[in-house]
């Protein structure tokens, strides 16, 4: 199901006028699902958010289930055609999404929520912490703020920064292993990784700049020639 949404004055304070939300429920059909990933994830030009109960494990949702090669090869085709297009896997990975009756069947990540790269800039927050519901489902909230509703995070004051406390900082990061079979989805998750934990901590170990009445963009004296 697609639910379209328009806006003569735009959405999310941008010059977009449609916002697409899909909705799916995917079922085992022999070796595929239901529906099909090329139908569900394309690339708009506008925000789209994809939400489904896709009944596929994988490790990018994941990452401490041991996914069977028959999993992997159902769920692949999914995940593959999301990072051809550029949609992003919005879930907390390893969060579970579905909650079995049974004392037979595991905990398992079964809802999945993508956007597409014109509405992931707007993207806060994805969480399946709501009361429960009568379902074996977790209900889950998206978050998708405006800009103008955005706190714009404090710089970072640089003068300030103490460099002989980074460089032993860096050297004691430890990172996971690069994926020994990696896909295009898969490695973006691990660089990613990687890339947040340095970020954190410069961003944890530098004072911010405190904003002012004199505050003003970024500007050298060099461009003062153009």
């Amino acid at each position: 199901m697609a639910v379209n949404f328009h806006s003569p004055e735009g959405l999310f304070d941008t010059s977009h006028n449609s916002f697409r939300l899909y909705n799916a429920y995917s079922i085992p059909s022999g070796h595929t699902r239901s529906v099909s990933p090329v139908a569900l994830l394309s690339q708009h030009d506008f925000p789209t958010l994809v939400l489904g109960d896709l009944n596929i494990h994988h490790s990018a949702s994941n990452p401490s289930r041991l996914v069977s090669n028959y999993d992997q090869f159902i769920s692949s085709p999914c995940f593959d055609r999301a990072s051809a297009q550029l949609v992003s896997l919005l879930n907390t990975p390893g969060v579970y999404t579905r909650f079995p009756f049974t004392s037979n069947h595991h905990p398992a990540v079964l809802d999945l929520s993508f956007a597409n790269t014109a509405l992931l800039p707007f993207f806060s927050s994805w969480n399946p912490s709501l009361p429960p519901t009568s379902s074996d489902h977790a209900a889950l909230t998206i978050i998708l703020p405006t800009p103008l509703l955005k706190a714009q995070p404090k710089g970072l004051n640089w003068k300030y920064t103490d460099w002989n406390l980074i460089p032993p900082l860096l050297a004691d990061l430890t990172f996971a292993s690069s994926p020994a079979l990696p896909t295009p989805h898969s490695l973006n998750l691990w660089f990613d990784d990687c890339v947040g934990k340095i970020r954190h901590l410069i961003t944890s170990n530098n004072p911010t700049k405190r904003l002012s009445s004199y505050s003003k963009p970024w500007w050298t004296p060099e461009l003062t020639q153009l």
